[in-house]
């Protein structure tokens, strides 16, 4: 029944809160708009990678995936605080993403609380959005180990990396601004690549599952 009313909660309420903020910030035109909703949900999606990182690199043994979970901190963690940097100047929004721990705490006695607490302009990371998501990224992970635990992981972070892809496939059709539109192409271009080597990284292990 939680999960139930968290996922209307989403469907519902998240779109009509993301509107009030609109008109709040005084954010207009589709351009500006499609940057907004670029920004925010790829911090978001960058705060996701880095939380699936960090437990990447507690459990795996294997040094091609560690070496990968590493390189996902080192990228992304710079490109959330340009984002957050870009929306504050551009925009006024003061964004800041949530951590999966915390997220994780607000869906046990915490989350009545932490839904009280949005939708008052100051644009912290909903905790409520990418909740399903996160939880399906993760699912079972503490149950696996070795072997199993990294094709389980890589899996996940292809899908994952698939996302972002298309996430900044969709803002190049209307963002304007140059230092954002290249961003948005580096990461395309990035996280293909690291697709393409989680891809081969998955086939070395098949051998020893």
């Amino acid at each position: 029944m939680l999960r139930r009313l968290l996922l209307m909660f989403v469907v519902v309420v998240v779109p009509l809160v993301a509107q009030v903020a609109y008109a709040q910030d005084g954010v207009t035109g589709r351009a500006g708009r499609a940057e907004v909703r670029f920004m925010e949900g790829m911090i978001d999606h960058h705060q996701m990678a880095l939380d699936m990182a960090g437990h990447c690199l507690e459990k795996t043994t294997t040094e091609a995936v560690q070496t990968l979970c590493q390189g996902v901190i080192d990228a992304q963690t710079p490109e959330i605080e340009l984002m957050r940097g870009w929306l504050l100047d551009w925009y006024g929004i003061d964004y800041t993403p949530v951590p999966m721990a915390q997220l994780m705490d607000w869906m046990g006695l915490g989350a009545a609380s932490g839904m009280m607490d949005m939708g008052h302009g100051d644009h912290t990371a909903n905790p409520m959005t990418d909740m399903p998501l996160m939880m399906g990224m993760m699912s079972g992970f503490d149950r696996i180990e070795g072997a199993d635990y990294d094709a389980a992981w890589l899996e996940a972070m292809i899908d994952h990396h698939d996302d972002a892809v298309h996430m900044a496939t969709r803002v190049l059709r209307y963002a304007e601004h140059e230092d954002l539109r290249a961003l948005a192409q580096q990461i395309i271009d990035d996280q293909t690549a690291e697709i393409e080597l989680m891809e081969t990284i998955l086939a070395e292990l098949a051998p020893t599952r």
